[in-house]
């Protein structure tokens, strides 16, 4: 007698393979531009400014900026849902008191980057805004205004392929007025100087349909029969934008090290003295904002001294490893960087061990030539935590 087969029934709203419409960003770049300008007080405003500081109760009088306000940062698209963005975008950035917009066709380009040459996008874009500019006296009144336009005209190399959208979005703008922002006497100053900066959001993005987990699908065929004739295929296949890997996304950390230490160099060290260090590699488990700094103060100066300040200055990352050693988590990574104004190469390990923190720095001259090794500092003050990135790979999913 065979056993009847009993399926279990699943809860509504199981975990099931679906596929979703979304924008995918192809690139996401972020920068602040800085734009400086004099601006010169009509001959009525001055006038205006004088009449107030005549009365001693107004004294002393204030400039004030104040730039146009900027809407969150989400959502990019102000909620257009259809990302018909051209027309509807600029048209609210206009109304807000602001503009960033492309100017021109985007140029592809071959740049260097990780060793390799890959193909991209060059466009420019154009930022401008108008600042408003008070004279305030002591009471908060307004004596005198002016409206100042700021532009600044940029070249940014993206991941912009043909079928995707770009998205230019003023996060926030600042304006400053360096020197001068308290008249006391008369006659005043007919001009001042402003710095305006504008917060900039780029990103590149194009619709398509992911199967999650976050793997392109694609349109099922048909071939559902019916009674009239099927019609041969001749539609074109739906093919999305070619991606950039190599500008966009970049791979997350396995691992971060962050903190100060110093100790003396160790035995087999090319120099001997202390090597004081600052790490903040890998914040949020990303390359981006990472921060490497190392002072050397030689203790035997029989030869000279052989001290040196570094800065690292790029980080490389096809070299960050992060492996489990008998003393703790190691990370391991080489970049580029500049010894009192020299550029050289580095490579630089720490281990977190429960008892110690261990760190090891090299620099290589443009020779390929190792010019100074710290060997391993067995550091006696301070301390750097290496901690592990949970990252995609790391994620175990249970098969059905």
């Amino acid at each position: 007698m065979s056993k009847k087969k009993h399926d279990i029934p699943k809860a509504a709203n199981s975990l099931q393979d679906e596929c979703i419409r979304v924008q995918k960003v192809y690139d996401w770049v972020t920068d602040a531009l800085t734009v400086k300008k004099t601006v010169l007080f009509t001959q009525e405003q001055l006038r205006e400014i004088e009449e107030a500081m005549d009365d001693p109760s107004r004294r002393p009088l204030r400039l004030v900026c104040e730039p146009p306000k900027q809407p969150p940062l989400f959502p990019l698209s102000d909620g257009n849902e259809n990302h018909d963005h051209d027309d509807h975008d600029h048209k609210h950035e206009h109304d807000l008191g602001f503009i960033c917009e492309q100017v021109g066709e985007k140029r592809d380009v071959t740049i260097s980057t990780n060793g390799g040459f890959i193909d991209a996008q060059l466009v420019e874009l154009l930022i401008s805004t108008d600042v408003k500019v008070l004279v305030v006296d002591r009471h908060g009144c307004v004596v005198t205004k002016a409206l100042v336009n700021a532009s600044v005209f940029e070249s940014f190399v993206l991941c912009f392929p043909d079928g995707t959208d770009l998205f230019c979005k003023v996060s926030k703008i600042f304006c400053r007025i360096p020197t001068g922002t308290v008249l006391l006497n008369t006659p005043a100053s007919d001009r001042f100087d402003l710095e305006i900066t504008f917060c900039l959001d780029i990103q590149v993005e194009a619709e398509v349909k992911l199967e999650v987990l976050a793997k392109f699908c694609s349109p099922r065929d048909n071939d559902l029969i019916a009674e009239e004739d099927v019609i041969d295929d001749r539609c074109p296949k739906v093919q999305f934008p070619e991606q950039c890997p190599g500008i966009f996304p970049r791979p997350n950390c396995d691992c971060t090290a962050e903190g100060e230490a110093s100790g003396e160099t160790g035995p087999e060290a090319t120099e001997h003295g202390r090597l004081s260090v600052l790490v903040n590699i890998c914040p949020d488990c990303s390359l981006v904002d990472s921060e490497l700094k190392a002072s050397f103060r030689d203790s035997d100066t029989d030869d000279g001294s052989q001290s040196f300040n570094f800065i690292a200055k790029t980080f490389d990352q096809e070299t960050l490893c992060c492996e489990e050693t008998k003393e703790g988590l190691k990370l391991i990574v080489s970049g580029t960087g500049k010894v009192d104004g020299r550029t050289v190469d580095f490579n630089f390990a720490v281990v977190d061990s429960d008892s110690d923190t261990l760190f090891q720095l090299q620099l290589i001259n443009h020779k390929g030539k190792i010019i100074f090794d710290s060997d391993v500092v067995c550091a006696d003050e301070g301390e750097i935590e290496v901690e592990d990135c949970v990252t995609f790979d790391d994620l175990k999913f249970k098969k059905v």
